[in-house]
Parts: structure tokens; sequence; C-alpha cells
């Protein structure tokens, strides 16, 4: 499992460097417009940019050569099925939109999953200088130091924070916003699922929530958080997996009060049924 550690680390940094010299530039080709980062605030959420495949490309480079036999999934590039329990799963650059308009909550996110259960997991904040790496069973680390979830018990003393996700428009996040807003300390919403997840694992904020997310988003992450001690889950409370699209990770302490908010607001979709098997 180090080797897959070692080579994750090795993928992401080089992105990273690459987002980093790439960071500090004006310009930025989004579909083949060339347009200010800084200047132009109408970029949709789901803005994919050069930086987006140029990262892609040098990650992909790299686990191919490591992990030839190994399955490839990324935002940019999609599903890549070499028949093996283990697959890669890669958001390249996670927060496009804070990239383009120079916000420096960015990240790469790297995570093996084997027969779908992360098992590693690297993220890489370049701008931030921060590294989280993650192995089941073996702890996450943030810059090399052993992190660990917060003790916060109380809602009225949390922290969250949250994004919308792929949602299509802002009503469910609204609702979920409002609803813990009243009983918490406060509600961010940061602009990078990565950095949220990661900044659960190290005890910055006590909680995240987010909406209809996919898997590269927050892979990584849930691995993060999980082992440096709290919890993952839908909505209803049910086990996160690589499928499921709304999620809520958290201290632990808190899980069960936020589900309840979550339930109030309702933005929890209902358990899809399990078709039962014909009777002869």
């Amino acid at each position: 499992m180090q080797y897959f550690a070692d080579s994750a680390v090795k993928a992401a940094t080089l992105a990273g460097q690459a987002l980093a010299r790439n960071f500090r530039k004006h310009h930025a080709s989004v579909y083949g417009a060339e347009i200010l980062s800084v200047g132009n605030r109408t970029l949709s959420k789901e803005v994919t940019s050069s930086n987006d495949h140029e990262a892609d490309r040098l990650i992909i480079e790299v686990l191919s050569k490591e992990c030839p036999s190994h399955n490839m999934l990324t935002e940019e590039t999609g599903f890549v099925d070499n028949g093996s329990p283990y697959t890669w799963i890669v958001d390249p650059l996670d927060g496009s939109s804070n990239f383009l308009n120079h916000n420096p909550f960015f990240a790469v996110s790297v995570c093996l999953a084997y027969n779908n259960v992360p098992i590693t997991g690297v993220i890489l904040a370049p701008f931030l200088e921060e590294m989280v790496v993650a192995r089941k069973g073996q702890g996450c680390t943030l810059n090399g130091r052993r992190v660990t979830v917060s003790t916060t018990s109380e809602l009225s003393r949390a922290y969250i924070v949250g994004c919308p996700g792929g949602e299509k428009n802002n009503i469910r996040f609204s609702k979920m916003e409002y609803a813990l807003h009243r009983q918490i300390k406060d509600f961010r919403k940061i602009g990078s699922a990565a950095v949220e997840c990661y900044m659960v694992a190290a005890g910055r904020v006590d909680g995240f929530t987010t909406l209809n997310i996919s898997s590269w988003d927050v892979a990584a992450g849930v691995l993060a958080a999980q082992e440096a001690g709290g919890r993952v889950s839908d909505f209803n409370g049910d086990p996160w997996t690589l499928d499921q699209t709304d999620l809520l990770v958290s201290n632990g302490l808190l899980h069960n009060d936020i589900l309840s908010e979550l339930k109030s607001a309702e933005v929890v979709k209902p358990k899809r049924k399990v078709k039962e098997p014909e009777t002869v």
C-alpha cells in the first residue's frame, strides 16, 4: 500500500506544480476562448479550463507508468477499464472556478479504490502548500503530521462547510444551508469539495455537506476523514459508497444531529427500493 501512496503523491505533486505555475498567470484557456481569470465573474461553477486537462494528462502519465494494469476514472478523461479490481479516481483540479478567479482554495485529488472501496487517498492544495495522505487502516496525515477530527459535540458550537455539488439549481442547497445555519455557529462555502473534506479530517471544521457530488470530487477526502476518526454517510445515515451522490462528512459526534437537521430541511432523497425477487 505504501507503493500506491507514493505513486499518488508523485502524480499529485507533478500536477500541483503545474497548477501552481499557471495560477500566477493572468489568462487561462476555457473551452478554447481566452478570458481574464479575475475579471470574469460569470463563470459556471462547472467550468473546465486548459489547466484541468494539463493536470489530468500529467496524473494519467504517472499512474499509467507506475500501475499500468489499474483502471482509471478521471473527471476529464472518464473511465478506462483494464479489468482490474483497482481503480484510480482522480479530480485533477477540484475548484476550477476558484482557480480561474485567483482564489487559492483548489486542489488535486487522487484516490485508489480496491473493489470500489477507497484504500489510498492524496489531496494536494498547491497554493496552500498542504498535502493530505490517507491509507486505509493507517490514519491520515497533513504535511506529514497525524491529524484527527474535532471534538465539538454541540451543534451550537459547530462550523460546517458545504457546496451544491452537481445540483442544477440551488433550491436543495438553500434549504440545507438555512436549516443548518439556524442551529450551528456558522455555515461556509469554500468552493472545493476536496479541501472541505480534508478540513474535517484536520479538525478545522466539524462537518461537510454536499449534494449530487461525483466520486472523483470526494473519494480521497472521504478516506481522509474516516482515517482521521470521522464518520461519512449519505443523508439517510447509510454508509457512503462511490455511487452515492449526497454526502455528509463529520467528526462523528455531531453526525446524527446534522442528519436530523437535513431531514427537517426536506432535502433527503427517499431510499432506493430494492426490487424483490419474483415468486413462482
